[in-house]
């Protein structure tokens, strides 16, 4: 217990708390995944190229609720029973399999972000191809897994001086998740510019329209990261000195997003949350009537699509 293990009773609250955290979040975030990216396939205005990116990034946030989330609750409940460590080498493996999946969602919302800025500033060239998303997908997982790999293999030589290593692992972090976020910031800033500016260029007469929907559910994709996941990587990277309180608290706050990204995604999109609740009636046994799968259609229909297809506010190709 607590005092055999040498935990003061906050700290042994703080285990318990971050225990059953753990495996409520990571049963809520593999729901909201899975139905994110269901309705991500499933959307009938997405591109498919689009949907690639999109089913990349939801995966990633998949991955980590099915591999850190269930290791981390077992690490501190080992810690709560006086167990043994677990073993140096999965531990080691476990993060480094996190920090990869990691940063392949980040450089996926900035594609994500650079493709929208893309469609709004240049719609004349086109919506993305099939081949390129893949290649790009594809890119991201290849180069931070190398890019990682060197880091660490270089720390373990031990060639560098310690300091050294100190300055390595400060500018690997600063490329792989300072950048990405600054990147999409820029992006979504860029992209809401320029839709405004086309909205007062429209004619006196026609209807305009503000940054649609997929767009704001996009940013606010990011929006949570930017909440979550940077203050843990300015912790991360800080020589601070740590303690069992603050490691929880600031694990708590990273693994928020995990649910609260897919569940943004879903709510701000009006047609998948049309879909969502035409799922649930299925599942609880109340087929829907004929008007609710008629309102679903013309609403996916009538639904302004702000994948790479200008939209009301937006400037057509001519």
């Amino acid at each position: 217990m607590a005092g055999n293990c040498g935990w003061s009773l906050s700290e042994d609250a703080v285990l318990h708390i971050f225990v059953v955290y753990c495996c409520f979040f990571c049963i809520v975030g593999i729901i909201c995944n899975v139905v994110a990216l269901w309705c991500v396939a499933r959307c009938h205005r997405t591109i498919t190229p689009v949907k690639v990116i999109l089913g990349a990034i939801f995966s990633c946030t998949l991955l980590i609720c099915l591999v850190e989330l269930p290791f981390m609750a077992h690490v501190f409940l080992a810690d709560l029973r006086c167990d043994e460590e677990v073993p140096k080498t999965v531990e080691d493996g476990v993060i480094i399999t996190c920090v990869i999946i990691n940063n392949m969602e980040l450089f996926y919302i900035s594609i994500m972000a650079l493709l929208r800025a893309r469609a709004v500033w240049a719609p004349g060239r086109g919506p993305v191809k099939l081949r390129t998303a893949v290649a790009l997908v594809v890119g991201v997982g290849l180069y931070s897994l190398f890019m990682l790999m060197v880091i660490h293999v270089t720390i373990w030589t031990q060639d560098l001086h310690i300091r050294s290593d100190n300055v390595l692992e400060i500018a690997y972090c600063v490329v792989h998740y300072f950048l990405p976020v600054l990147l999409t910031l820029v992006c979504y800033l860029s992209t809401i510019v320029a839709v405004r500016r086309n909205q007062r260029n429209l004619p006196s007469g026609q209807p305009t329209a503000a940054v649609d929907e997929v767009t704001r559910a996009m940013l606010a994709v990011f929006l949570s990261n930017l909440v979550s996941v940077l203050p843990f990587s300015i912790y991360a990277i800080l020589p601070l000195d740590t303690d069992i309180l603050t490691t929880g608290i600031m694990n708590m706050l990273y693994y928020t997003h995990l649910f609260v990204d897919p569940l943004v995604f879903v709510c701000f999109i009006r047609h998948h949350r049309r879909r969502v609740l035409h799922g649930l009636k299925l599942c609880l046994g109340r087929p829907p009537g004929e008007e609710d799968g008629s309102t679903l259609e013309s609403q996916v229909t009538k639904s302004p699509s702000a994948l790479c297809v200008p939209t009301r506010g937006e400037v057509k190709p001519q």
